[in-house]
């Protein structure tokens, strides 16, 4: 069944590619794999990634290229020794891992004790075998660290409270890329002498940690003491935006994972306040991120209701000259990607579209697979994104599903790529326009053929139209 992270290994032109062949993948729940990991006392691999990110570009002369995870050492070893579990952030179970551990490079491989702490870490896809090997080793090591993490999680379940061994234990959280909880920190500030939030480097470490909105680490590191002002002038601005995008973000996490909408509010008004110079940005991040929480805890009423308002008022008012410079730049990558120059894999900083594809704010980066360049990134790509995820809440109601069509149509005339054609193709499936839907799915297959990837979910698809089995 198509969903939004197919669209980028197809708006990526992903190729098929070998990719941890042999590998003994667990079926059970990541929960069962756990609880399998702690009887066998074998260590966890968690390969978190998004269709197309474990895609090797071919060799020069045009031939498959290999990942080293398929080299039969790596294979060999992970088979013995670990439970491996591959997961498509796409997924429940991978959407929350990758929240949790605040992924943001795929693939990623997440090496877990068997008591469920993460080891160690990293991401990406390599063709030599000695990368992988590499990777086992620095989990050895990691396991054999005294103080590893495992270390810390268990003495702070015995109670172990003081400041110091609560300072590493927050580092030793952010080095794996973990979230903070807001009990963790806030059991390191209740700590801390109200004057240590006079001093610079406190305050900034309890920032750099990501408070969230409303906390008593929030409020003391925001008292109006001129401290956070002071550190806001001389701190580099990737350093604020990366202190401010973490407070959002741990805020939302909070807010979706207690389900609550005046946190989630809260959130989203600190991140309209970042924007302190560009009311309209600023009045967006407001209703981006209410979207995100509303999508997240399944509140399908109030999401379709702000989805409605919100693609219509930034996506579908762009101004002609802007419509006609994004129409020239898809035409010239569509040129390009026709003359078929060589594919490349990268990492590539991640769009907006992506972080709306991963409901997560905190993606950074995405390893692609392209031929010749990527789409450019802008409103087009948005609104099928929109226009999918109104698809996507099962929604019956037919104002929302022709105001979807309409963003739909609006990126078909703009960019005629088959992932667009083939949300179009659902959403008139769903009004009951059953013809029309199968012909414009039968475009998105004509046009996957140009686009040199695989057509075969759109004629799957297509299958269950001509069924009226979708």
């Amino acid at each position: 069944m198509k969903n939004v992270l197919l669209l980028l290994a197809l708006l990526l032109g992903a190729r098929t590619a070998s990719y941890g062949q042999g590998l003994r993948l667990e079926k059970d729940s990541l929960r069962q794999v756990f609880a399998k990991a702690q009887q066998q006392s074998k260590p966890v691999l968690v390969i978190l990634t998004v269709p197309g990110a474990e895609n090797m570009p071919p060799k020069p002369n045009g031939a498959p290229n290999k990942s080293g995870l398929d080299a039969p050492a790596v294979v060999a070893e992970l088979n013995r020794a670990f439970l491996t579990k591959k997961l498509l952030i796409s997924s429940a179970e991978g959407t929350a891992l990758g929240r949790k551990y605040t992924v943001t490079r795929y693939p990623a491989y997440l090496y877990f004790n068997p008591d469920g702490s993460l080891l160690y870490r990293s991401a990406g896809n390599y063709t030599t075998e000695a990368h992988y090997t590499k990777d086992l080793q620095n989990f050895r090591q990691a396991q054999a660290d005294p103080h590893n993490l495992s270390y810390y999680q268990a003495e702070y379940q015995k109670g172990n409270r003081a400041v110091d061994f609560l300072s590493h234990y927050l580092r030793k959280r952010r080095e794996l890329g973990q979230l903070i909880g807001p009990e963790l920190l806030e059991a390191y500030v209740g700590q801390l002498p109200v004057k240590a939030f006079k001093n610079g480097a406190e305050v900034q470490f309890v920032l750099e940690n990501g408070p969230v909105v409303g906390s008593q680490a929030y409020q003391l590191t925001h008292s109006g003491n001129g401290v956070t002002d002071s550190l806001y002038k001389v701190l580099p601005l990737a350093q604020r935006v990366a202190i401010n995008n973490l407070i959002i973000s741990n805020t939302m996490a909070q807010a979706i994972a207690t389900k609550n909408q005046s946190l989630a509010m809260q959130g989203a008004s600190f991140a309209r306040t970042t924007w302190t110079a560009n009311y309209q940005r600023g009045a967006r991040a407001y209703d981006s991120n209410m979207l995100t929480f509303y999508q997240s805890t399944q509140d399908t009423t109030s999401y379709l209701r702000q989805a409605a308002l919100f693609y219509e008022r930034y996506y579908m008012q762009v101004p002609a000259d802007s419509v006609a410079r994004v129409r020239a730049a898809v035409q010239a990558f569509r040129q390009r990607q026709a003359a078929g120059l060589p594919a490349s894999s990268q990492y590539r900083p991640a769009t907006a579209a992506d972080k709306t594809w991963f409901s997560d704010p905190r993606v950074t980066q995405v390893m692609t697979t392209s031929r010749a360049s990527n789409p450019p990134a802008s409103f087009v790509t948005e609104l099928n994104n929109g226009a999918w995820a109104i698809y996507q809440t099962g929604t019956h109601n037919r104002e929302y599903l022709l105001r979807a069509t309409l963003w739909s149509k609006r990126a078909v005339e703009l960019d005629p790529a088959s992932y667009n054609y083939d949300t179009l193709a659902h959403l008139l499936y769903r009004l009951q326009f059953y013809e029309e839907a199968e012909a414009k799915q039968q475009q998105a297959i004509e046009h996957a053929r140009q686009e040199k990837t695989s057509a075969r979910t759109y004629e799957q698809e297509l299958e269950k139209m001509k069924k009226r089995q979708l």
